[in-house]
């Protein structure tokens, strides 16, 4: 204890003598001078690489509030406030970020030598814009993520501009950066749930001493035979517990277990084949022993994605929202001002994994973007992208002159609902090849778009519609579209979206979606509508993980290790610049 204290007030003299009025009498502007030479350079001497243009300003910005002079040490408690920002890094995984790319370890350890040694002012200098220039970083990180949205072709609306120059000037001199940055954290329960779960989830991965795997010589029915059923159950009863309040307990004490796969053991697997979008049969075939063994890092790894892309979305005002997870191949519809009994939950059918074309550029993944529904169409005629006519229904034409009459098409000169059918003809199909002409689909039952689509204009012509292959949405894989979103219940989710609408019963959308015209209603509030991409939610049965069917998560697991690797620290500190 004497050590420390005595170490504490070394550095109050360094932080007397280091104070700007003492610079001010002494030499400032040779202060003053340093700290604008370091940070009019191109990279700061602790870091390998140039600085990254959006840090380099608010960095200057953030010293130009304080004259170019030392924030860090110019505060009354700097030996509290620079370890309160050091704790702040240790603590980053519990937001699933990573420590290192706030060189935790790195600054650790050079605050230590600062503190034992008698160093030149442009060591403090390089410490202390070190410092802010990590924190900087940290709260960027926190409350807008590590990666720029569009670099993974998500289309978000971005979050409302922060001046994190100011509020990091104004949380150094009075010596509030923790209460900063849990004021910068996402609010959102899906983020926080997330990031509850993350700490069970890593708590029950330390207490197992090796991954577990099992291995199973058949596929096991309710009723079998097998010699794992009694560890089978505990690491059931370990995952239960992680969607509970109850504590995570040894699974040393379990009283003794038959080894028929029946009772208790069953309805577990049952319930985790739920939550992770399988068949809910309780038969352990090849995707449930998959989904067994597949290791918790890899859970861990999941959820740190999703509070990653959770950071990019907007506070979601008030009001009606639509959700749709792609890999959940679900949607979620809500109102904030009303009661959860008000909201709905459905399946929908989303765009393909793979390209259909023989050299597979032509890609049917339904994109992630955000955007307004304003208006609903009954009875609507199908417009065929020319992809779809080109790769599938002219190639279909060649072979069978009679398809279009057989599939309810037509050849218009536009996608007008006031278009004139034209006659099938070789130089009317000729025209069909050349975009001159256009193809769509009558409405009827034949109609692939159903009886109703849900229209929120944008860039990609993607939209929400009905089907008549309901069959398909048994399928617990339901990638299967050319990437619009089919959905599941097209009549709840019109009353939904017509709540707003004086006079839209469910008697009247049903005599609409069965008219014999098509019709247009716009709708007297525009509804938000997210189309997301995340391979881990909480739901009211705990933590859901999906699979990444469009590699997404391979790709921004990519895109962050780069990210730290070109912030990683020189091996040996600079001290002079």
């Amino acid at each position: 204890m004497k050590k420390v204290r005595l170490n504490a007030n070394k550095l109050f003299l360094w932080v007397l003598l280091l104070s700007p009025l003492h610079l001010a009498n002494a030499d400032s502007k040779h202060s003053i001078t340093t700290t604008q030479a370091l940070l009019q350079a191109n990279s700061h001497p602790y870091f390998v690489n140039t600085y990254n243009l959006k840090e380099l300003k608010a960095l200057r910005s953030l010293y130009q509030l304080n004259e170019n002079q030392l924030l860090w040490f110019s505060v009354k408690h700097p030996v509290k406030t620079i370890n309160q920002l050091l704790d702040l890094y240790a603590d980053a995984p519990t937001q699933g970020l990573i420590s290192a790319d706030y060189a935790h370890l790195k600054l650790k350890k050079q605050w230590r030598i600062l503190q034992h040694s008698n160093p030149p002012l442009q060591q403090f200098l390089a410490f202390d814009t070190a410092l802010s220039l990590t924190f900087l970083r940290y709260l960027n990180d926190l409350h807008v993520g590590r990666i720029p949205p569009p670099q993974q072709n998500f289309y978000l609306k971005p979050k409302s501009a922060i001046d994190f120059a100011t509020r990091t000037y104004t949380a150094i001199k009075t010596e509030s950066v923790f209460k900063l940055a849990q004021n910068i954290e996402p609010k959102s329960h899906p983020y926080q749930q997330l990031k509850i779960a993350l700490k069970k989830y890593r708590h029950l991965n330390a207490q197992l001493k090796e991954p577990v795997h099992f291995h199973f010589e058949r596929t096991l029915y309710p009723g079998d035979w097998s010699t794992q059923m009694g560890k089978l159950q505990n690491y059931l009863n370990a995952l239960s517990s992680l969607n509970s309040a109850s504590k995570i307990e040894s699974n040393n004490k379990q009283s003794k277990i038959n080894n028929t796969y029946t009772g208790s053991i069953v309805t577990q697997v049952r319930g985790l084949q739920a939550n992770y979008n399988l068949n809910s049969d309780g038969v352990i075939g090849k995707q449930t022993l998959e989904l067994l063994n597949t290791p918790l890092s890899k859970r861990i790894e999941q959820i740190e994605l999703a509070m990653e892309r959770l950071r990019w979305l907007p506070e979601q005002p008030p009001g009606p929202f639509v959700l749709v997870n792609i890999p959940a191949f679900q949607l979620w519809a809500f109102n904030t001002d009303k009661t959860p009994n008000d909201n709905l939950s459905m399946k929908v059918i989303v765009g393909k994994s793979y390209a259909i074309n023989k050299d597979k550029t032509l890609s049917l993944q339904t994109p992630i973007f955000s955007g307004n529904m304003s208006y609903l169409v009954f009875r609507p005629y199908w417009n065929i992208p020319y992809s779809i006519l080109t790769e599938e229904i002219l190639p279909l034409l060649e072979h069978n002159p009679n398809y279009l009459e057989r599939n309810d098409l037509e050849i218009v000169a536009n996608f007008s609902h006031q278009a004139t059918p034209l006659p099938n003809t070789p130089e009317n199909i000729k025209q069909l090849h050349s975009k001159q002409l256009h193809l769509r689909q009558r409405p009827g039952h034949k109609n692939a778009l159903g009886h109703i689509k849900f229209m929120f204009p944008n860039n990609y012509n993607i939209y929400l519609h009905d089907t008549p292959a309901t069959s398909l949405f048994r399928q617990s894989k339901r990638d299967l579209s050319h990437g619009c979103i089919r959905v599941e219940n097209p009549s709840a989710l019109a009353l939904f979206a017509l709540s707003n609408n004086p006079g839209w019963t469910k008697q009247k959308i049903a005599e609409a979606m069965y008219s014999d015209t098509p019709s247009i209603v716009n709708l007297k509030q525009k509804i938000p509508v997210l189309i997301f991409y995340s391979t881990a939610l909480v739901t009211q049965s705990g933590v859901s993980f999906y699979p990444d069917i469009y590699a997404h998560d391979s790709a921004l697991k990519l895109a962050i290790t780069e990210r730290s690797q070109n912030l990683a620290l020189h091996k040996h500190i600079a001290t002079n610049f």
